[in-house]
């Protein structure tokens, strides 16, 4: 699967912004302390041109069984299932609340755009009730690693790109990887990071699904959820010209760093070359001036996408 960005040809002609919507759940209302999780059995919420998906399940006394719910409870300690609605990173990427996404066995868990859509990326970490399953074990689940640590487990987000119902790409992102020999490396993911998804081209939909190295006869043991905010998308062709003072990158030609003014709370950066090959991914949560390290770049002729929390910024750059 190769991974290349389907515009980089057209930034040869100037720098351009894409009109751009970042979705943050902040606007759906919450108590504190609380959380949506589809009982009023309405199917779904819309933010923005996107709809997510919910199903509950009336029987049993009602309970959530899959898709998108919504939260801003932040206890990184309680293990569980009853702490199912809590983010492990213990805060909200941006603002108080966050979407979590349950993508179970009998249900597609997806997000559909009331347009065709270019979805720049979005932020993901793990659920509590995931991370701690994983790391202590539970009744259902093993402890990741085993108890010599050397068992070569893993769970995996995969995030698929539809349009009109033909699958795009896909991309797969480790909430948590045990297989590195050296086992200082093993990881479960605790912080909020940034999963790139221009890779899935032009699209009208996401679908969602998780997979773990811990499966039982009944399937995945591991607890299947995830929590996601600041997703990022523009309506494809939706092009304005770029205020060029609005962000500038110097100096340019470059040689060993660069450095990046903003005004604007600078959330992601992503170096590529001619062809729109990614070199280089930088998350990052500042305002102001960033240096960046570039020494390791060949000489020729660079592309960098800057993401902040209002626009997405594209420089043509060279050395």
């Amino acid at each position: 699967m190769k991974k290349i960005y389907t515009f980089a040809i057209a930034l040869l002609f100037g720098a351009l912004i894409q009109a751009q919507t970042v979705v943050t759940f902040d606007d759906l209302t919450l108590q504190p302390d609380s959380f949506w999780n589809g009982s009023d059995l309405s199917g779904g919420f819309s933010l923005q041109g996107a709809y997510f998906v919910n199903y509950y399940d009336t029987s049993y006394g009602g309970y959530w069984s899959g898709g998108f719910a919504y939260s801003n409870m932040v206890d990184s300690v309680t293990a569980g299932y009853t702490n199912g609605y809590s983010v492990m990173a213990g805060y909200a990427y941006s603002g108080n609340n966050f979407a979590i996404a349950n993508p179970g066995t009998f249900n597609t868990t997806y997000i559909k755009f009331d347009s065709l859509m270019q979805v720049e990326g979005l932020y993901v970490t793990n659920s509590t009730y995931a991370y701690i399953s994983m790391r202590d074990g539970d009744y259902f689940a093993k402890k990741f690693g085993g108890t010599s640590g050397d068992d070569p487990d893993w769970f995996k987000l995969t995030i698929f790109g539809y349009n009109e119902g033909n699958l795009t790409d896909s991309v797969e992102f480790y909430l948590a990887d045990y297989r590195f020999s050296d086992n200082s490396q093993d990881y479960i993911l605790k912080d909020w990071q940034f999963v790139s998804l221009t890779t899935l081209g032009n699209l009208d939909s996401l679908v969602f699904g998780l997979s773990s190295s811990d499966v039982g006869s009944y399937g995945m043991n591991t607890p299947a959820f995830f929590c996601m905010d600041n997703m990022t998308f523009s309506v494809t062709g939706e092009t304005v010209i770029d205020d060029l003072q609005a962000v500038s990158v110097y100096p340019n030609p470059f040689s060993d760093r660069i450095t990046i003014d903003s005004d604007e709370k600078i959330n992601h950066i992503t170096i590529l070359n001619v062809n729109g090959n990614i070199i280089k991914q930088i998350n990052s949560n500042d305002v102001g001036n960033i240096s960046i390290n570039v020494s390791d770049l060949s000489s020729g002729i660079y592309f960098i996408n800057i993401v902040t929390d209002k626009h997405s910024y594209i420089r043509r750059l060279v050395k």
